[in-house]
């Protein structure tokens, strides 16, 4: 069975982006706040893209990425581009990767999951009215970014309000069944 704990909006840490250029909310995460030494393990958090320019390099980290509000965001990488035009389609780069924004419609907000690629494997999925998702064992977040969301966690049902989240962590598969809304799931698994 499954251990589920609720993570209310009010709880979120806000952090300063390593650029200095902007602020992520922290939804949830392992290790500490700074990414020098490699002190955060992986972290998943929302943040707001209000102008173009560079992104933070995160070398050694894998990174998935969707637009959650607005629509036209293109990260412009050398030799091709990472397309997240379209809302709630995620898109997984690495974070070394030199990268600068360009937004076609004005500004966007993201979720982002970013992990050590040595210590953890990652995913990040959209779940819609009628979805099932099968996730293996590890650590979970399901998020309801933008509209309330309703859901069952191994028969277990749950509401969402918009910004909030449950923190998962399963020792063995377990499914989601999306009732209502749009909601965000973040998988987190520990290589061996």
């Amino acid at each position: 069975m499954p251990i589920i704990e609720r993570l209310p909006s009010e709880a979120y840490r806000r952090l300063p982006w390593k650029n200095g250029r902007g602020e992520l909310v922290l939804i949830d995460g392992e290790g500490g706040d700074s990414w020098q030494n490699t002190g955060v393990a992986w972290h998943f958090g929302r943040t707001a893209i209000n102008e173009e320019g560079p992104f933070s390099d995160y070398t050694g980290y894998e990174r998935l990425q969707v637009v959650i509000k607005g629509a036209g965001l293109v990260l412009i990488a050398p030799g091709h581009e990472v397309d997240l035009r379209r809302r709630m389609h995620p898109r997984r780069y690495d974070g070394g990767t030199p990268i600068r924004t360009r937004l076609e419609n004005g500004p966007v907000e993201v979720v982002n999951l970013i992990a050590d690629r040595l210590r953890f494997n990652i995913d990040l999925c959209v779940g819609t009215p009628s979805s099932e998702l099968s996730l293996g064992p590890g650590r979970h977040v399901i998020y309801a970014p933008d509209g309330a969301g309703n859901l069952t966690v191994d028969d277990q049902t749950f509401a969402l309000e918009e910004d909030c989240a449950l923190r998962v962590h399963a020792d063995a598969r377990m499914d989601i069944n999306v009732r209502h809304g749009e909601v965000l799931v973040a998988s987190i698994y520990r290589k061996l």
